[in-house]
């Protein structure tokens, strides 16, 4: 292991405590890391994952963890965390179910999340005037290349928008700002397009999905989740793929 991924390594060296519930089939007996949800957290996961937004974003991009926790307190399934099997943070997807004023504001070339308050976000994941905006997609370095961590967090929140959307003409709109092309990359994975440049040169992505598009996302999602694993030599997580 070099020097640098020893130091991200122990940068990341933050347990979660979590309630052992069956969170799908492993793929491996041996598994690196898992997916879990923020509302199977016993501790507080907002210090741990605003070290690692701060490590993929830099430290004054980085939300302080007052607001992240403000809004953990108000829904607690707003984070998906990937985890190792020593209860490590190595990613995490933000995912704020907003009411419609303030999610509408989300893809003005004006808007910041830090605007965001506990009061916006909605207790469902898919409510029926908002929506759900994409506030952070963070994967340490050393996961970043082969591992499918990126990819498994989306797959997650896809699986959980499609499991709250159960009337069948039921859309969601979801939205995100991206300013890298990596990022940009992950929205158009979760069924956005580009619709235009905040002020602050982050391009804005919005969609508007039914059943049937976030249908399609999760296949696709499982397609490359498949080709990265079997790039990397196996099978090495656990997640659920039902």
């Amino acid at each position: 292991m070099t020097d640098k991924k020893k130091r991200v390594r122990k940068v990341f060296a933050k347990r979660l405590n979590h309630r052992r519930g069956n969170l799908g089939a492993s793929v491996s007996e041996s598994p690196t890391f898992r997916i879990m949800r923020g509302q199977e957290c016993r501790d507080d996961p907002c210090s741990a994952l605003q070290e690692l937004a701060a490590q993929n974003y830099g430290p004054s991009s980085a939300l302080p963890v007052s607001l992240l926790r403000s809004w953990y307190e108000k829904n607690t399934s707003i984070f998906r965390i990937a985890v190792t099997s020593e209860n490590s943070v190595v990613g995490y997807i933000s995912s704020l179910p907003l009411l419609a004023n303030i999610f509408n504001q989300t893809i003005d070339a004006d808007f910041q999340e830090s605007i965001i308050t506990a009061e916006d976000i909605d207790t469902s994941l898919c409510s029926s005037d908002g929506g759900v905006f994409i506030s952070s997609i963070a994967v340490a370095s050393e996961y970043q290349k082969r591992s499918p961590a990126s990819l498994l967090l989306r797959l997650a929140l896809i699986k959980d928008l499609i499991s709250e959307c159960s009337v069948e003409n039921q859309t969601v709109r979801i939205s995100a700002q991206a300013l890298s092309v990596k990022g940009e990359a992950c929205m158009r994975s979760l069924g956005m397009k580009a619709r235009g440049i905040t002020t602050a040169g982050w391009r804005v992505y919005y969609g508007k999905l039914g059943r049937a598009d976030l249908y399609n996302v999760q296949g696709e999602l499982r397609r490359k989740i498949a080709t990265r694993i079997e790039q990397s030599g196996g099978p090495d997580i656990s997640n659920e793929h039902n």
